[in-house]
C-alpha cells in the first residue's frame, strides 16, 4: 500500500466469490490494512506517532488551528486527522512539525504565520502578529 508518498507491504484480507472469482473487501478489512501499512510506514521512517505530535503541540502550548497555521496553513482538520491516527504526514510535514520544537525556528514561523505565542518561563515575550 502506498500512503503519503510512502510504501509498505502489507496483508490485505479479501472475500473472493466461489463462481467469478471476484474479489471484494469490507470496510474493516480495508481499515485494518491501512492501519498496517501506516504502523510499519511510521516505524520505517520514524514518524511521530498521532500521541507525539499532541505531546508536541500541547508542551508548546498551542491551540490545534495555531499548531496548523505554524505548519504552513495546513488546514487543521489534517493536523486533527495527524492527532488521532487517521491520516499519516509526510516526511516533510513530520519534519517541519519537529523543527518547531526549536524556540527560534518557532518564533520565526509565528513571526510568519501572525501566531501569537504563549508566554512560556524561558521567554516572556509574546510574539505579536505582522
Amino acid at each position: 500500500m502506498r500512503l503519503s508518498g510512502m510504501a509498505a507491504d502489507v496483508t490485505r484480507e479479501f472475500f473472493q466469490c466461489e463462481k467469478c472469482a471476484h474479489e471484494n473487501r469490507t470496510i474493516e478489512q480495508r481499515d485494518a490494512a491501512e492501519k498496517a501499512a501506516t504502523d510499519r510506514i511510521r516505524d520505517a521512517h520514524g514518524l511521530l506517532t498521532p500521541k507525539g505530535i499532541r505531546q508536541l503541540r500541547e508542551s508548546l502550548g498551542l491551540t490545534i488551528p495555531q499548531f496548523a497555521e505554524l505548519c504552513y496553513g495546513t488546514p487543521k482538520g489534517i493536523l486533527e486527522g495527524w492527532e488521532k491516527g487517521r491520516y499519516l504526514q509526510n516526511r516533510e510535514a513530520d519534519a517541519l512539525m519537529r523543527s518547531l520544537a526549536d524556540r527560534d525556528t518557532i518564533e520565526r514561523r509565528a513571526a510568519k504565520a501572525g501566531v501569537v505565542l504563549p508566554v512560556s518561563a524561558e521567554d516572556p515575550v509574546t510574539i505579536a502578529a505582522e
